[in-house]
């Protein structure tokens, strides 16, 4: 786990509401909180705006730039693009969906949340776990502003839940048993090119890599009922252990499954 990045919370709404909601999660997350979001000299700030909890950045013109934003009712990520996806997709066919069958899906690497809102807009309940609390923060006001949306929030209510831990931990504790558990683990990639994306770019500066994703395999393995399924870029060597059963292969990632 890391957070290497200078981090404050704030808002861009001079409102009592959204002050003491931004200086409790400073507290919660032991970052300054500066009441004023133009007189902070944090280079990252986590900060309520008009649309939601979001980590921005000032450029060196003074335009605020938003990071990370999570969205599942709006944007690429939103249900009405989510609701237009099928079971033949390839996350669904790695994950174990069916006519007729919708496995228990766990998480145990939900990041921004993409992938696991998917799997719940097909009709998975997905438990989400993440251990980043700058991550978990921006995820959890994602799903609570779902949940007050009308076309997502029997999704939210019904299949999604959310959790602060490390899955590692969780999973070697946990006699809860899940049909599915998914790990997409943060690759160390070795190229300029890999690191493109600017989100990318935020999220490994967050979290760092994932070094320990052979101890979660293993956890991973014992606690699935049907599979484990590891999303890896193209060409990447296996996780360490066991190796797949198969592979779903797409054109720059793949999904390596063990059944």
């Amino acid at each position: 786990m890391k957070k290497s990045l200078p981090i404050s919370v704030s808002s861009t709404i001079n409102s009592s509401t959204q002050l003491h909601q931004a200086k409790s999660l400073a507290n919660r997350l032991n970052l300054p909180f500066h009441p004023s979001i133009g007189k902070t000299d944090s280079s990252y700030i986590l900060a309520y705006t008009a649309v939601g909890l979001q980590l921005v950045q000032f450029a060196d013109t003074g335009q605020m730039r938003s990071l990370l934003f999570v969205d599942f009712v709006k944007g690429k990520n939103g249900y009405r693009h989510s609701r237009n996806l099928t079971i033949k997709q390839p996350l669904a066919k790695a994950i174990g969906i069916k006519s007729g069958f919708r496995p228990s899906v766990f998480d145990a690497t939900a990041g921004l949340g993409t992938d696991g809102f998917v799997l719940a807009c097909l009709g998975c309940k997905v438990s989400l776990c993440e251990r980043s609390p700058i991550l978990h923060a921006l995820l959890e006001d994602g799903i609570t502003r779902a949940a007050g949306e009308p076309g997502t929030k029997e999704i939210v209510a019904d299949r999604l839940d959310l959790q602060f831990e490390d899955s590692l931990v969780f999973l070697q504790q946990t006699s809860k048993k899940f049909h599915t558990i998914y790990l997409d683990p943060m690759y160390p990639h070795r190229t300029k090119s890999a690191l493109n994306k600017q989100e990318m770019r935020v999220i490994r500066a967050l979290v760092g890599d994932d070094e320990d994703c052979g101890g979660l395999l293993e956890a991973a393995l014992a606690a699935a009922e049907n599979r484990v399924v590891i999303k890896r870029p193209k060409g990447a060597e296996e996780v360490p252990g066991p190796p797949p059963s198969y592979a779903v292969k797409m054109k720059s990632s793949r999904f390596d499954i063990y059944l």
